[in-house]
């Protein structure tokens, strides 16, 4: 790797280590801003970083530059099986955070429209109102569980299930497997890698049971629509689809609740603004999209030949890391503060959904499950503030994902007004993992006994 700096030196990146900026370092609670501004300063719109000990990329800090990335595939390929580190045996794609896996999110070209299809054209047949409603069931349920108690942590008690729970409902499934399939993916992502082997294995029995059952009971579903396309996916291709979906939509928009949770609890002008409804909730979330995006960086494009990017050196077979969070405090996109709100104008060219062949076919659902979420929040909960002084709370430190560990806060204690307002009045006794009466004994059955044991 050879990078340019700022005055024109050629440094050759591997003869001075020193010059990386390791991203797999702690965090500041006030975030990675300041070091992307550094960077910026040292380097320009392209930057050499370490994303794991002797683990380097190019990260990308202007929003040209990320753009250009995301909109030529014929330069930059989606298939992490052809970075160098791979190719010659110095690094292995089994982890989530390296990974490869048969679905579209990495492919290029006709494959990836082969496996792309079946879900746009899936998620284009969910009745978004009726969605709509089921958000807002789940989110009302979700608050009925703690909203007696007069305190909650709104990550590990709303904002992680939330996601997840609209998604299995889309799937057809109760809501007792989301419950279930939310606890895989956090296990998926634990800091324990022989738990995270675990969750994989896990996870794969889930899709695939999944899929086994719809393909023996269809209904209108997201997964029976993939088995129904013409384009006629294997039932192994549409368990990763399916996978897929989840993957990408859970932990993002947990935590984009979180981190707009967080903004109204820590901002007043912003909060005033919403309370005052100058701040509709869909700006306020396009707001924090660009300030605090869920999505730091984003590994998985690898060039595909030698070339100059904003400076840089690339070269074939070089990995590329996808930067949003710098991307958005680039000079020539950041605007100036509407001075009655505290925050930039509702523009939704921020990159927390992509942009060009891979951009997010659910972002609509995605904003849905967000604006519907941080909504049920703000008319149920009042004088709702942090438990705890502001500086005390836990960011995660992946250089990937900016969220919050748990979110504690406190407000005045109501009763529960839901159908489910008697079970949901003891949360932590609440049984939700016993399947319906004539559902069958198949894979997706067993896995909930598994699941069962482990909730002890």
């Amino acid at each position: 790797m050879t990078t340019t700096r700022s005055g024109g030196e050629h440094t050759t990146a591997h003869s001075c280590p020193a010059q990386y900026a390791r991203l797999h370092e702690p965090v500041p609670a006030s975030g990675r801003d300041a070091l992307w501004d550094r960077l910026r300063e040292e380097h320009g719109p392209v930057a050499p970083v370490e994303i794991e000990p002797d683990v380097r990329v190019w990260l990308l800090l202007g929003y040209q530059e990320n753009l250009s990335v995301l909109q030529n595939p014929h330069l930059f390929t989606r298939d992490t099986r052809r970075w160098r580190e791979v190719v010659e045996g110095r690094m292995d794609l089994t982890r989530p955070t390296f990974s490869w896996r048969p679905n579209a999110l990495y492919a290029d070209g006709a494959e990836h429209t082969r496996l792309r299809s079946p879900i746009v054209d899936a998620l284009g047949k969910v009745d978004m109102a009726a969605t709509d409603r089921t958000v807002r069931r789940i989110a009302e349920e979700l608050v009925d569980s703690f909203i007696a108690d007069g305190r909650a942590d709104l990550v590990s008690e709303y904002a992680v299930h939330l996601p997840v729970l609209v998604v299995n409902s889309l799937y057809g499934l109760p809501d007792s497997y989301g419950h279930m399939l939310g606890d895989i993916t956090r296990i998926v992502f634990d800091q324990d890698a022989e738990r995270g082997e675990e969750g994989v294995a896990r996870m794969h029995q889930y899709f695939s049971g999944l899929v086994n059952r719809k393909r023996n009971r269809p209904g209108p579903d997201l997964v029976s629509w993939m088995l129904q396309h013409p384009i006629g996916l294997s039932d192994n291709e549409v368990a990763h689809q399916a996978a897929l979906i989840n993957n990408a939509s859970h932990m993002p928009t947990t935590h984009l609740i979180g981190n707009t949770v967080w903004t109204l609890l820590t901002d007043p002008r912003i909060r005033t603004a919403h309370t005052d409804s100058r701040l509709p909730v869909q700006s306020l979330l396009d707001h924090v999209m660009w300030s605090n995006t869920p999505f730091q960086t984003l590994l998985g494009r690898i060039a595909l030949q030698d070339m100059r990017l904003g400076g840089a050196q690339i070269r074939s077979g070089d990995a590329v890391l996808l930067g949003f969070a710098p991307a958005h405090r680039d000079p020539s996109v950041r605007r100036e503060e509407d001075n009655g709100t505290g925050m930039a104008g509702g523009s939704r060219a921020h990159l927390m959904f992509g942009a060009g062949p891979h951009a997010c076919p659910a972002r609509e659902l995605a904003r849905m499950i967000a604006a519907t979420g941080v909504t049920v929040l703000h008319e149920r909960l009042a004088g709702l503030q942090l438990a705890v002084p502001h500086e005390q709370l836990r960011w995660h430190q992946s250089p990937f994902v900016r969220g919050l560990r748990e979110l504690p806060v406190r407000f005045v204690p109501s009763a529960p007004r839901g159908p489910r307002a008697a079970a949901a009045a003891e949360p932590r006794t609440r049984e939700v993992a016993i399947p319906a009466p004539d559902e069958p004994e198949d894979l997706l059955s067993k896995l909930m006994g598994w699941w069962r044991g482990l909730r002890g």
